[in-house]
């Protein structure tokens, strides 16, 4: 089966109405091999003059119009020309979209890539002018070791997986986005990495790479419309928590975030509550 389509260069934000969208199932004699591309043209654009007779794609010439496919870029909109003698057994896989494209589309198309292009390109250079620090200064956090008072954490949430990392205030967004690249390799470019700060149940704000993580968090706690709270329980008093945390009217950490439990803490209890796993003032100690 193959999704048949027109919907200008970017069919996702296309308003136009003569857009078409057909799923067909290939003949058996189609998975033989050797059948090309063509074909498939013949059967699109035969259903398409049906539905849509006077529209420019239908009028145009076989030499003005062809199919395209998703291409490798991560552009979602980003597209290759499919050639009319591809065998469509090897260039197409099972549900794939196939779109029609006129040569009017295609030059849309480079003129949104072209803007697109060189906005990543402002974007990387303003990346890489803060990145302060080597990648390796970014520590995961893989055991419960790790997790003590007066360190600072980041708990980064995306596509598949979260991680928490040990991270220093001065370490800059542009920092971590280097660290993700550095661990990721290709499978994660440093163009293609935006990190944001979520500022309501269905608001992320993507962050300036030059901000600092000391000045993301002072913008979160802004944000809350709270003050930053103060650190206790052995901390020094100028080290920042860049997970948010509960405090009391007197400003004091009424819980403290922790993946594991490290230990007995005289008027904290460690459970899964409200704020998440954790330790959490012991309500018959403050009464």
């Amino acid at each position: 089966k193959l999704v048949l389509g027109y919907g200008g260069y970017d069919p996702e934000r296309y308003t136009g109405k003569d857009g078409l969208k057909l799923a067909i199932t290939l003949p058996e004699k189609w998975l033989d091999g050797g059948v090309p591309a063509s074909r498939l043209r013949d059967v699109f654009i035969k259903s398409y003059r049906k539905k849509h007779p006077s529209a420019p794609l239908a009028t145009a010439a076989d030499s003005e119009w062809g199919l395209a496919i998703k291409d490798e870029s991560l552009l979602l909109f980003s597209k290759k020309r499919l050639p009319d003698d591809a065998v469509i057994t090897e260039a197409l896989y099972d549900r794939q979209e196939v779109w029609a494209m006129g040569e009017w589309d295609w030059a849309e198309h480079e003129s949104a890539l072209g803007k697109l292009r060189a906005a990543i390109k402002e974007d990387l250079a303003n990346t890489m002018r803060h990145v302060l620090h080597e990648p390796g200064s970014i520590v995961p956090v893989t055991s419960r070791a790790q997790i003590q008072p007066g360190n600072t954490y980041v708990l980064l949430t995306g596509w598949y997986k979260q991680q928490c990392v040990l991270v220093q205030p001065e370490h800059t967004v542009a920092d971590l986005k280097a660290y993700l690249h550095a661990k990721n390799s290709v499978r994660m470019p440093l163009e293609s990495i935006d990190i944001g700060l979520r500022t309501s149940d269905d608001l992320i704000e993507v962050l300036d790479p030059a901000l600092t993580l000391q000045q993301v968090y002072d913008k979160s706690v802004a944000g809350s419309g709270g003050a930053a709270p103060q650190i206790t329980g052995g901390a020094p008093e100028t080290s920042p928590v860049l997970a948010p945390v509960g405090a009391g009217a007197d400003g004091s950490v009424l819980f403290s975030a922790a993946s594991a439990f490290g230990g007995a803490r005289p008027g904290f209890v460690f459970k899964s509550g409200s704020c998440g796993l954790g330790y959490y003032e012991d309500a018959r100690s403050s009464g």
